[in-house]
């Protein structure tokens, strides 16, 4: 069994006169780590070839108008979750609710769609 110290020991401030700060605990036990071990999995497939978008900059917002009252709203946009995407989202001024449709186009672009939801 390996021990370890705290790597954060308590500061003056935070410890007790009565308690030791550097007292290493007799029930843990941890392994250690290998260093040459790969932590990332060079096999795995990538983002990019799964979604490639041109230079790499993507949209990440954008203005759309309620259906219902028509007021300008701006919404999040979410590059890493595909290149076509579906969602309900409500309005920030009337709260109602909209359908969002999310078209990323090659060059990262994004073409969104807002429907009322009572018309999907």
């Amino acid at each position: 069994m390996m021990r370890f110290r705290d790597p954060w020991p308590a500061q003056p401030d935070d410890a007790d006169d009565d308690e030791e700060t550097d007292e290493v605990a007799d029930d843990v036990e941890m392994e250690p780590i290998d260093p040459d071990e790969e932590l990332i999995d060079d096999d795995a497939p990538q983002l990019d070839e799964s979604f490639p978008l041109g230079d790499g900059v993507a949209d990440d917002s954008a203005v759309v108008y309620c259906p219902y009252c028509g007021e300008p709203n701006e919404i999040a946009l979410d590059p890493g979750s595909g290149s076509q995407q579906t969602y309900v989202e409500d309005c920030q001024v009337c709260c109602q609710p909209w359908q969002v449709i999310v078209h990323y186009l090659p060059d990262g672009s994004a073409a969104v769609t807002v429907l009322a939801a009572d018309e999907t």
